[in-house]
């Protein structure tokens, strides 16, 4: 099961997540993830990886993960859904 904000798919929400969404945004080549996770920035990633709605994955998608691991508050839009625990 995908959950919102499992970038690496690892079965939770962290912060290698974060990092993973900050070196897609800087073109780094190894992200790592565990197979068979599709690519970040492929349509399928972007179920997990745009956090908020905005239909790309960028550093505030990684801020929002890492407010949520640190259980701050996490602001998304109207009818974007939660981030998974």
């Amino acid at each position: 099961m995908v959950k919102k904000g499992d970038v690496n798919c690892d079965g939770s929400v962290g912060s290698l997540d974060a990092l993973g969404d900050l070196r897609y945004v800087a073109r780094l080549t190894q992200i790592p993830q565990n197979e068979p996770c599709p690519d970040i920035g492929s349509p399928l990633a972007a179920l997990f990886g745009d956090v908020d709605c905005d239909d790309d994955i960028d550093a505030v998608d990684a801020l929002f993960i890492l407010r949520h691991v640190a259980a701050l508050p996490v602001s998304l839009p109207a009818g974007c859904p939660a981030i998974a625990s």
